[in-house]
């Protein structure tokens, strides 16, 4: 209201609203009946003033303007790694599994003492061991 005595503005059309024809949304700010729903097909959300978005003489509540005028954002998300980058990651994760593999692999041909056998199983037993922490208890 912007003088004594006079009637409301619709905040959708900015038109008049008399008594009559006055329906509230839940800020309490005077609405008309036709004025206070999403003008989105298939959305019945109530408007309100300050959770009203106008678009090209359209009006659109909070949640329908967000899904079809905000920007998007295609590709990895923040923190994300691109296709390249995963290329790359399992290009050197299988090159260091391969050469694992032909480490195992020359130390199996390996001839050599009893000591060398015994070597073996120790290096797969330390590289087993490597997993669990360094101070571990038992109970």
């Amino acid at each position: 209201m912007s003088k004594w005595g006079s009637v409301p503005k619709c905040p959708a059309c900015e038109k008049s609203v008399y008594p009559v024809e006055q329906i509230f949304a839940a800020d309490r700010k005077p609405f008309h009946r036709g004025c206070i729903n999403c003008q989105v097909r298939g959305c019945s959300n109530q408007l309100t003033a300050k959770g009203m978005h106008k678009h090209e003489g359209y009006n659109f509540c909070d949640w329908c303007h967000e899904t079809l005028y905000s920007q998007r954002e295609y590709g990895p998300g923040p923190g994300g790694e691109t296709m390249e980058e995963r290329r790359l990651r399992e290009a050197q994760e299988l090159e260091d599994r391969e050469k694992r593999l032909r480490e195992i692999e020359a130390m199996r041909n390996k001839k050599g003492d009893e000591d060398d056998d015994f070597h073996y199983h120790s290096l797969k037993i330390k590289q087993t061991m490597e997993i669990a922490p360094a101070t571990a208890y038992c109970i």
